[in-house]
C-alpha cells in the first residue's frame, strides 16, 4: 500500500481479518480517508490499538464484519486464507465494499469467478520470522461489485 498509496486514498476501508493491522496502519498511512480494523479476536483488536498509537494513526475497530455496513470502498483481505474455511468469506466481502483487495502469501491460486490475479509480490515480515522463501511471494486478486 506504501507503494501504491492510490488504491486506498480518500476511500473507506476496512481490513478484514487485521490481526496487529499492519494493513489497516499502511491504508491509512497511504492516505484512506476512513479505516476500520476488523478481526474477531480480542487480542488482534487490542494490537492494533496498541499499533496505531504506535504508528501515529487514528483507526476504527470491528468485531463483526457482518454487523458492518455496505459504505466501504475498499475491503482489504491480507492472509486469511490459508485457513480454507474462510474462502467461502470471497463471496461476501463485495456484500459490505465496492471493491476487494486479497494479499496471500499461502494461496498460490483460488478460482473465482469475481477475482482476478493482478500480480505476484515480494514480501517481507519484520521482524524476520525465518519462514520458507515461498511465504515471501504474495499472491494478489482484485474483484469489484458488478
Amino acid at each position: 500500500l506504501a507503494q501504491q498509496p492510490h488504491w486506498v486514498a480518500g476511500k473507506r476501508v476496512l481490513d478484514f481479518g487485521a490481526g496487529s493491522g499492519v494493513a489497516a496502519i499502511a491504508a491509512a498511512k497511504a492516505g484512506a480517508r476512513e479505516v476500520v480494523a476488523c478481526d474477531l479476536d480480542p487480542l488482534a483488536i487490542a494490537a492494533c490499538r496498541a499499533n496505531a498509537r504506535l504508528n501515529g494513526v487514528e483507526l476504527s475497530y470491528s468485531m463483526d464484519f457482518f454487523a458492518e455496513a455496505d459504505r466501504f470502498d475498499l475491503i482489504l483481505v491480507a492472509d486469511v486464507l490459508y485457513d480454507r474455511a474462510n474462502l467461502p468469506l470471497l463471496d461476501q466481502f463485495l456484500s459490505r465494499g465496492r471493491q476487494a483487495l486479497v494479499a496471500d502469501s499461502r494461496v498460490r491460486d483460488f478460482q473465482h469467478p469475481l477475482y482476478q490475479r493482478l500480480e505476484m509480490l515480494n514480501a517481507l515480515t519484520l521482524p524476520d520470522l525465518a519462514e520458507p522463501w515461498e511465504f515471501r511471494n504474495v499472491s494478489l486478486y482484485h474483484a469489484q461489485r458488478r
